[in-house]
């Protein structure tokens, strides 16, 4: 069993390394369906699941020392071939889409509420609408509506339990949709309006040189440097009570990215191999700490987190059918508000790394509306439910 820093570390690299190697040496059906980075989520989760490591404090301090830099060196790489013509290409219809994202999930709680309160604790109503919050606007808006709600760490175990399981499915199930895009954006009658040319000039406009050692160790070297720039600012900025780091590290590390994509610096070549590979690790990371054993613990919860995927799923294609929108910044809407801006910019980099700083707009749109959204969902519940 794993129980250093580096082991851990190690191992995180290794399945990566193995599984992107399988997909590229042998392809093969299987990989369309289930490309490598789907298959490094599940692995990780099932390494985890068998006890290949446990999280002693040195494991868990390395994982989230790894995780909280990597996030914002991979986000300054990839926003280096940021262009602002795609976020004012979709405009209103973007922010329609990210509001749906967000509705959908505040219907999906309240609904399932309703159908399955019989069955879950006495406080669900106040633990449903914290989750709610995580659900829209990220982690900050989770602890934000907690506190202001007064709910326990205990009231809070098993509706924990399903934002864990049921988010790490969800991510899944988002990557893995790639493949059927055409067939997903017929159905969505996807009007790209343009979005497709855009796209397509900035791959145009993103021809690098050769890749050269120089150009990987100054694409490694600067976007860590970035990375602890951007923690220590960001948590300098968080302290006086503006946001949370996590917001200003991912708003920082995207910035700079952005404010020096039109230098000479955006088309050097090695930031896509650097920042792929820290992609892949990520995913590892995420899913290093779900348990696939835990799904037995708490039935109904499960089962009620499924619910709410699968309304807050069925309403915004149904939302994504009316604005046209492609299947990608569907999935991209969806994982932004669920997961927040860290799994929203890996998600855009799975897709394409150009919608990298798309998926950071919606995530940023998440996080400042999420506090009210889990308020408003308590207000209803409680409502609904006026014995609690």
């Amino acid at each position: 069993m794993i129980t250093q820093g580096f082991d851990f570390i190690a191992a995180m690299f290794g399945l990566c390394g193995v599984l992107v190697w399988i997909e590229h040496r042998y392809q093969v059906a299987f990989f369309r369906w289930f490309p490598s980075i789907v298959l490094i989520m599940f692995g990780s989760m099932a390494l985890y699941t068998i006890g290949l490591w446990e999280f002693t404090d040195e494991v868990r301090a390395a994982r989230e020392t790894l995780r909280d830099n990597l996030i914002p060196a991979m986000l300054f790489l990839m926003s280096l071939k940021f262009n602002l013509v795609v976020i004012k290409k979709l405009g209103v219809r973007l922010i329609a889409l990210c509001l749906a994202s967000t509705l959908s999930i505040m219907l999906g709680f309240i609904i399932t509420h309703q159908i399955m309160h019989g069955f879950l604790g006495d406080e669900t109503p106040l633990t449903f609408a914290t989750m709610s919050a995580g659900w829209t606007g990220g982690t900050q808006n989770f602890v934000a509506v907690k506190e202001a709600l007064s709910v326990t760490d205990e009231a809070m175990t098993y509706t924990l339990l399903m934002g864990a399981l049921c988010y790490s499915f969800w991510l899944v199930v988002i990557l893995a949709l790639k493949p059927f895009k055409a067939r997903f954006d017929k159905f969505l009658r996807a009007d790209d309006s343009g979005l497709d040319n855009v796209l397509g000039s900035l791959k145009a406009n993103s021809k690098e040189q050769k890749l050269n050692l120089p150009s990987l160790m100054m694409m490694l070297g600067l976007s860590l440097l970035v990375a602890s720039f951007s923690n220590h600012l960001g948590a300098a900025i968080a302290s006086v009570g503006l946001l949370s780091p996590m917001i200003w590290i991912i708003i920082i590390s995207s910035g700079l990215g952005m404010a020096t994509a039109p230098t000479a610096l955006g088309r050097m070549p090695g930031s896509e191999e650097i920042s792929g590979t820290m992609l892949y690790v990520i995913v590892a990371l995420i899913g290093a700490e779900v348990s696939l054993g835990a799904i037995s613990q708490a039935p109904m919860y499960i089962l009620s987190g499924f619910m709410i995927l699968t309304i807050h799923g069925a309403l915004l294609l149904f939302a994504a059918r009316l604005l046209r929108m492609n299947l990608l910044l569907t999935g991209i809407a969806s994982i932004a508000n669920i997961g927040s801006a860290p799994s929203a910019a890996v998600v855009g980099a799975a897709y394409g790394r150009e919608l990298v700083p798309v998926a950071i707009v919606m995530a940023l749109i998440g996080s400042m509306i999420g506090s009210f959204v889990g308020l408003a969902v308590s207000e209803v519940l409680l409502w609904l439910t006026p014995s609690i």
